[in-house]
């Protein structure tokens, strides 16, 4: 039989046993690293996709309290949620802008400039040659 060559400095015997908390340690760290990376944490919620309030996007044609769709009372006009009404008074005021009703719909018009509120939570531009305001194709 061949002996095996021993380096200097080596004792020349078996190797040492290892110790009962080695083995354990190489299956739980992996495991714990598994855990933390897989974990919840603190993720960012994606936004609430709820039924659009006055002056917030809509998609028309959607339902009433649908994702898509305005609360109930609401209906989307020109891409953003707005009032029904029988007179003037039906409409609620946007700052600085005549917001009146037409044919049963509350409108907000243009100014002199062709200009329309930025203050609600859809971005809005002049439409209809110049005379109401609707929600900006993106």
């Amino acid at each position: 039989m061949l002996a095996e060559r021993c380096p200097a400095g080596s004792t020349g015997g078996s190797a040492l046993d290892y110790a009962p908390g080695m083995f354990r340690n190489t299956a739980v760290v992996p495991a714990l690293l598994v855990l933390l990376t897989y974990s919840p944490g603190c993720k960012e919620e994606p936004p609430a996709n709820d039924p659009g309030e006055f002056g917030e996007a809509c998609v028309e044609g959607a339902l009433d309290d649908t994702p898509d769709g305005c609360v109930a009372g609401l209906y989307c006009s020109e891409g953003y949620c707005e009032e029904r009404c029988v007179n003037d008074d039906d409409c609620q005021p946007v700052e600085g802008w005549t917001h009146s009703c037409v044919a049963g719909q509350c409108q907000i018009f243009c100014d002199e400039n062709g200009a329309c509120p930025q203050t609600l939570a859809t971005p809005m531009e002049c439409w209809i040659n110049g005379m109401w305001c609707a929600a900006k194709d993106d």
